[in-house]
């Protein structure tokens, strides 16, 4: 290695040189490229992606409000049928009350004379 080579072989291995500088730097740029518009669709696809999972979660979340506010209604009305057989039972029990007071009264007015 210690053979000096000649100006020619230099300038021509300093021309190979560049030339491959310059392959290598226009592949740089087509890769940039590339990225550039793999980023831009990526950013795209991110923002439709956001739109419909924003759009999903609204609708998700009034479809979640119906069924509370259903529930709710369901709620009271399982409440007034519950409460429907005890307000039977209860003026059933007043009636029969009411009957029995009635009769004492009157069985007592009719020993008393009246």
């Amino acid at each position: 290695m210690d053979t000096p080579i000649s100006r020619a072989e230099h300038e021509a291995f300093a021309d190979l040189m560049k030339a491959e500088n310059k392959r290598i730097e226009e592949e740089n740029n087509r890769q940039n490229k590339r990225l550039e518009m793999l980023e831009s669709n990526m950013q795209q696809i991110i923002t439709q992606q956001l739109t419909t999972l924003t759009a999903t979660i609204e609708r998700l979340n009034l479809s979640v409000s119906n069924i509370l506010k259903e529930q709710s209604e369901i709620s009271e009305r399982l409440k007034k049928l519950e409460n429907r057989d005890g307000e039977k039972w209860r003026k059933a029990i007043w009636y029969i009350g009411t009957a029995v007071v009635g009769i004492i009264i009157g069985f007592i007015a009719s020993h008393l004379g009246m």
